[in-house]
């Protein structure tokens, strides 16, 4: 299970209100952070996954029918601490229609190593 609370609830926002937000979901119980990568504006959270994802991961037909020809991602949300100056966007990428990477990359210059204590998730108007 994942068990970084930023992680999360990145994913959930991300997944709010889309076609398979109920199918990709449930892949959650079966992911878990196994690595992170600090740059200087930014974080990448890599994920593995347990066998049991398979059940809920998208078919073919259903990764086309969200993205189309374009990169298995989604970028609903982004992530904000004024206190910080952080106004970050973030990215739920997919593999073989499983959720396997987080990117979080800091519009207003380096993002901090130590973990937020306090943030907010901002809907991005498309």
């Amino acid at each position: 299970m994942i068990e970084s609370k930023l992680t999360l609830d990145i994913i959930t926002a991300t997944l709010q209100g889309e076609k398979y937000e109920e199918q990709i979901t449930k892949q959650l119980e079966h992911l878990e952070e196994v690595e992170y990568e600090h740059m200087d504006s930014g974080l990448l959270i890599f994920i593995e996954y347990r066998k049991a994802v398979k059940e809920f991961w998208l078919t073919d037909p259903q990764l086309y029918e969200l993205f189309g020809e374009s990169s298995p991602e989604l970028s609903k949300v982004e992530l904000i601490n004024d206190e910080l100056k952080i106004q970050a966007e973030t990215m739920v990428h997919f593999t073989n229609g499983i959720i396997d990477r987080v990117e979080i990359w800091n519009k207003l210059g380096d993002y901090p190593e130590e973990d937020l204590v306090s943030w907010q998730l901002k809907r991005k108007i498309k």
